[in-house]
């Protein structure tokens, strides 16, 4: 359930110097412009001076400014060049690290190094990720939650409503169970259009992410949660059974005794089945199954 509230913006800043040039469609940009709600996620993170520190997209450094004077130096991964060679005009090379390319090919541990750090470490990431890697960037979050210490990280409503939903939601699918297994998750709070240039048609969502260190995604099962959360989602108006039969080698008897040895009704869909019983499928689901696809 979603506990955030809607927060209003009543300022707006200008773009800083030299940040004039239009968003650009092809990267998703919607600059935030709102100084209150800046402050607010980067007190949401709250960084302690010289902790290691990842922004995702910094934009025009709506937030990279508050980031640096809390942590003193940080890591950012810019894709726009532009942009980039403008932040670099504007922040000292000594507490600004800019890597230009793309979030989602970023290796964590080479922003780690980037900053002199173990590569093994833990960052605290922050960002209002641009919408269209939203749903890509949360996945690469479970997938390298071990470089994670904690992250505040914004999204369009829609996808924050995908990976904090619950069983029997409409919006609950396997970013929801996967997500919910390796991280804790809460909606902060909203961001209306109007915090943002160019206005988006959407309000955003500011959510909170922080690793479960005990209980949370086994690795040993991960390949195979990823493999039956795909399987079992694969035509979500279709039952797991009829879903199964068509993934799994042995098809309809196979898939019968995969459900009932995890406990699973073979006619329940699959935005019934909380994350206990997928996880129960996983460990019961045969080598050779259904791919795990890109989650």
């Amino acid at each position: 359930m979603r506990k955030g509230r809607h927060y209003s913006m009543r300022s707006e800043a200008p773009p800083p110097s030299g940040f004039h040039r239009p968003a650009r469609r092809r990267f998703g940009q919607n600059f935030l412009v709102a100084p209150a709600a800046a402050e607010r996620i980067v007190a949401a993170l709250d960084p302690e001076p010289g902790e290691p520190v990842l922004e995702i997209g910094p934009g025009r450094g709506a937030i990279t400014e508050p980031l640096v004077a809390r942590a003193g130096r940080i890591a950012a991964v810019e894709v726009d060049r532009d942009l980039a060679r403008e932040l670099r005009s504007r922040f000292d090379p000594e507490r600004l690290v800019l890597l230009e390319g793309d979030a989602l090919r970023l290796d964590l541990a080479d922003a780690l190094r980037a900053l002199g750090r173990d590569p093994d470490g833990r960052l605290a990431v922050a960002g209002n990720l641009p919408f269209n890697i939203s749903k890509p960037f949360a996945a690469k979050m479970v997938r390298e939650r071990a470089r994670i210490g904690r992250a505040v990280l914004t999204f369009q409503r829609e996808v924050a409503d995908r990976i904090l939903a619950g069983p029997g939601s409409k919006a609950y699918g396997p970013i929801s169970v996967l997500a919910g297994f390796a991280f804790r998750i809460e909606s902060l709070f909203d961001l209306p259009p109007g915090a943002f240039r160019p206005r988006p048609r959407v309000v955003s969502t500011v959510t909170r992410w922080i690793p479960r260190r005990d209980g949370g995604l086994d690795p040993l099962l991960e390949d195979r949660l990823r493999a039956c959360l795909a399987a079992c989602f694969g035509r979500r108006r279709r039952t797991l059974l009829a879903n199964l039969r068509e993934a799994v080698p042995g098809g309809a008897p196979r898939a019968v005794a995969l459900l009932e040895a995890a406990g699973l009704p073979p006619d329940a869909r699959a935005e019934a089945v909380p994350p206990s019983g997928f996880l129960a499928l996983a460990s019961e689901w045969p080598e050779g199954g259904a791919r795990a696809g890109t989650l």
